[in-house]
């Protein structure tokens, strides 16, 4: 495998050439390495989208949490957030957090328009409570989100961290210009290991994910993600800092991403049949 081929895989995020398809259904025959590397390329820009969003509407429950009990006065910066009904004892309660219908500068960086809804059981970090999120003609940087989350707190592990079931069904995102179909599942565990104490603050929380995550990508390739190690985020790093992230695609052998140390930076190693390749994501 030529090494410009593992370049293309991930530090493009988006930027492949597929033919536009809706819905596209698995294909038998092994697919070939620039098909099994453009899946690849999309999984990673699929699965920030969504782990954006999962932060959007984190900040929103957070946010919500404050409102209700009365700790939190007057209004937030960014978009309008709706909370029905508005008191600290009615539940199930419906959060809506409206971008409006032109391109919104998030504090980010990413723009955003369109509506996240979400319903939630309890406050945030309340044991047992369950969050359901849905999206309205959602984008952000133009990239249309669809689908369905369900946040679940978990209650504190060993660490007496906080930790939350995130599932991610019927994925979809529709990429601008092209309108190519992507779409993708999840099935992964997040401890929220720092940042807690600063509860409107974003930008310092860290989650460690562990589990599962597989797609569908618009050339019809279906591939299986596995964390070997626990991949760490930082809300507002554009990259993962570290973790390894075990990626299967049917007809050929498994490929092993390495993110490095926990700097956020954009450096990766990729390993495929013994090679490794330094990567730019």
């Amino acid at each position: 495998m030529k090494k410009y081929l593992v370049l293309f895989l991930i530090s493009v995020l988006g930027i492949v050439m597929f033919s536009c398809k809706d819905d596209p259904e698995p294909i038998d025959t092994p697919p070939t390495t620039q098909e099994a590397l453009n899946a690849i390329a999309e999984y990673a820009l699929v699965n920030k989208l969504f782990s954006d969003s999962f932060s959007e509407a984190d900040d929103a429950a957070k946010y919500t949490d404050e409102q209700i009990d009365g700790t939190k006065n007057g209004t937030k910066e960014g978009p309008t957030i709706t909370i029905t009904p508005f008191d600290a004892v009615t539940w199930p309660k419906t959060v809506v957090v409206d971008y409006g219908e032109t391109n919104y500068l998030c504090t980010d960086g990413r723009y955003r328009r369109g509506v996240i809804n979400f319903e939630t059981t309890g406050f945030y970090r309340e044991e047992g409570t369950v969050i359901t999120i849905t999206f309205d003609e959602y984008y952000q940087n133009d990239y249309k989100v669809e689908g369905t989350q369900i946040v679940t707190n978990t209650g504190r592990n060993a660490d007496e961290n906080y930790v939350y079931t995130v599932e991610i069904n019927d994925g979809k995102v529709t990429v601008p210009v092209t309108n190519k179909v992507i779409n993708y599942e999840e099935n992964t565990t997040r401890e929220w290991a720092e940042g807690e104490p600063t509860v409107l603050d974003i930008c310092d929380d860290v989650y460690y994910i562990t589990g599962n995550q597989n797609g569908l990508s618009s050339d019809s390739i279906a591939y299986v993600l596995t964390v070997q190690q626990q991949l760490d985020v930082k809300v507002c790093c554009n990259w993962i800092r570290a973790g390894l992230l075990d990626v299967d695609i049917e007809g050929l052998s498994t490929m092993t991403i390495d993110y490095g140390d926990g700097t956020c930076d954009n450096d990766a190693t990729v390993t495929y049949l013994g090679e490794e390749y330094p990567i730019e994501m």
